[in-house]
């Protein structure tokens, strides 16, 4: 991955895109703080873990700068999440998400919300990073209030 990130620089410095540039040097950096961590080469999903991350603090940046009346900012943010995003496998849909939820219920005869725990863990396992953990526990607490 850090390999990628390393060839991706590269093309954005001979393309001159200086917001691109600065994006994907931040995450290289990220991976590379990981790496010295774990004192080896970080797996897919140790790396994977690290640009989600990234995502999240920018979309909770563009909360706090909506917040704070300040758009010209959180555009600047929501640009960068474009282009994080192209280093993340497809997430499901909301679609996908309710029937995978509705299957799992089936699946592990679950009807109350003691079995939220047990129905999150499945999905997490079957979905790993490819679900968004929140939507994912607001719509199993849904499915499983009713």
């Amino acid at each position: 991955m850090i390999n990628r990130f390393s060839d991706e620089i590269k093309q954005a410095m001979r393309n001159k895109d200086k917001k691109r540039l600065l994006v994907l040097r931040s995450l290289k950096s990220a991976l590379m703080n990981l790496k010295v961590e774990l004192m080896q080469e970080p797996s897919d999903e140790q790396s994977l873990d690290v640009i989600f991350k990234a995502v999240k603090s920018r979309e909770q940046a563009i909360e706090l700068y909506e917040k704070a009346e300040r758009m010209e900012l959180a555009d600047i943010e929501k640009a960068e999440i474009l282009i994080i995003q192209e280093f993340l496998p497809q997430m499901l849909t909301e679609d996908e998400l309710k029937a995978e939820v509705d299957q799992a219920c089936v699946e592990l005869d679950a009807n109350s919300m003691k079995d939220m725990g047990k129905v999150m863990k499945h999905l997490k396992e079957k979905f790993g990073s490819r679900a968004d953990g929140k939507a994912l526990s607001n719509f199993v607490r849904a499915k499983l209030a009713n």
